[in-house]
């Protein structure tokens, strides 16, 4: 009955949140609060076999709930949700401001307390993709040379050395249609953490096009092929389409925050993040804890050519950015370590319903490194994020002696499998 009640007030926070926002804005007077309670560490482990366990398994204390009260009757605030973050053994509760006094001031206040762990806004998400040009819509004729990033990054003979088998990557994203063609069988589990407002999860377009760049099946004599075809996609639908069909979604810091949780505990690879947002302390520790597990998180890079390496999270120490590029790197813009450059216009990818289309953004340059750090994961396990940034960086391409950021997947691919043979 309490698990239930716990979950009916986040569906109820969801509504609330989405009804006056729209992409690029931040709900109004909501804040998050944090405080430790050790019990939840004792919760439940989801694993990637078997059937997948909910968030709302996890629990928290009496004492927990009853402090949210206290705080809510202390700084005359409304409890919104309560939630528990088991990797980091705090309890979240969203409150919201109801009178006139500014977030700031409440948000002051309520860090003095000795009680309080942590205390910050609500952030609002986006995910990134140029909708297909849909003078060619519905499904494209069923053609590997419709594949340009199959020539780009070599991946016909990158894939005789490594399709990024037994290897799992946690997709945090809209839905996926599972049922698609080029994806059965290749999303392992699925769970909706945002279904009281975004019931759809297979006819969700955003996260079936990530999937399809990453791990879209190889030689079934069908539509396209992933960057590691043999990697497998935990989907965690934290994200809702802005409009049904749409590309356009976004998350806030709570989804994003329980579907980051919830990859650590599933134990998977790689965290993939094709979205940005204000820069978000919850999601911050977060991520830091899913890279202290071994994890590695790769996200966007939705910066400009002038603003490299400055959107969040890819601005993350240890984080793996990606950055979307045309066709070819401009040479004339400065290598940076923080962003890895990949061509990611045109990409044919999975659509629901069966199709297939082209699609461009820093959501599929992000998909494409995820698939690439799969393959090296595959030839080396245990990479850590700062050998996988330097191995981009060292293989690069070159354009007149000049380095360009730009991903050169054969002869990544070549250093990591030698390497690997001579016994590094």
């Amino acid at each position: 009955m309490k698990q239930s009640r716990v979950l009916l007030l986040f569906i109820l926070l969801l509504y609330e949140l989405l009804s006056p926002c729209t992409s690029s804005e931040i709900p109004a007077k909501t804040i998050l609060v944090t405080y430790i309670d050790r019990i939840i560490s004792r919760a439940p482990i989801a694993t990637l076999s078997g059937s997948y366990r909910r968030s709302n398994n996890y629990y928290s204390s009496t004492w927990s709930r009853n402090l949210a009260v206290r705080l809510a009757q202390q700084y005359q605030l409304t409890i919104q949700a309560e939630w528990p973050i088991s990797e980091l053994g705090v309890q979240c509760v969203v409150y919201k401001i109801t009178d006139d006094r500014t977030i700031d001031t409440v948000l002051e206040s309520l860090a003095k307390n000795k009680q309080v762990e942590s205390v910050q806004r609500m952030g609002i998400f986006n995910l990134h993709t140029a909708n297909p040009d849909n003078s060619n819509p519905g499904y494209l004729d069923l053609n590997r040379t419709l594949q340009t990033n199959l020539e780009t990054l070599s991946l016909d003979d990158v894939h005789r050395r490594s399709t990024g088998k037994g290897i799992s990557i946690a997709l945090i994203d809209t839905g996926i249609d599972i049922n698609h063609p080029d994806l059965e069988g290749q999303i392992s589990s699925t769970l909706n953490l945002v279904d009281g407002v975004s019931n759809s999860f297979t006819e969700d377009a955003h996260g079936t096009a990530v999937a399809g760049v990453i791990a879209a099946r190889a030689d079934n004599n069908i539509g396209s092929v992933g960057i590691a075809p043999d990697s497998r996609i935990v989907a965690l639908k934290a994200c809702w389409p802005l409009q049904k069909g749409g590309y356009q979604a976004s998350c806030n810091s709570l989804s994003l925050s329980m579907a980051i949780n919830q990859a650590i505990k599933m134990g998977v690879d790689i965290i993939n993040l094709s979205l940005s947002g204000p820069p978000d302390p919850l999601v911050s520790r977060l991520i830091n804890q899913a890279i202290a597990h071994g994890i590695i998180v790769v996200a966007a890079d939705h910066g400009t050519d002038q603003n490299v390496g400055k959107s969040f999270p890819a601005s993350m120490d240890a984080v793996i950015a990606a950055r979307h590029v045309q066709k070819k790197v401009d040479a004339s813009i400065p290598a940076s370590h923080q962003s890895i450059a990949v061509p990611s216009a045109d990409i044919l990818t999975t659509l629901p319903q069966g199709k297939y289309d082209l699609v461009s953004g820093c959501s599929i340059a992000a998909a494409q490194v995820s698939g690439i750090v799969a393959l090296l994961l595959e030839i080396k396990p245990g990479l850590s994020p700062s050998e996988i940034q330097d191995l981009f960086v060292s293989t690069q391409k070159k354009r007149n002696s000049q380095a360009t950021g730009e991903v050169d997947l054969h002869a990544l691919i070549s250093r990591v499998h030698d390497h690997q043979t001579d016994g590094g």
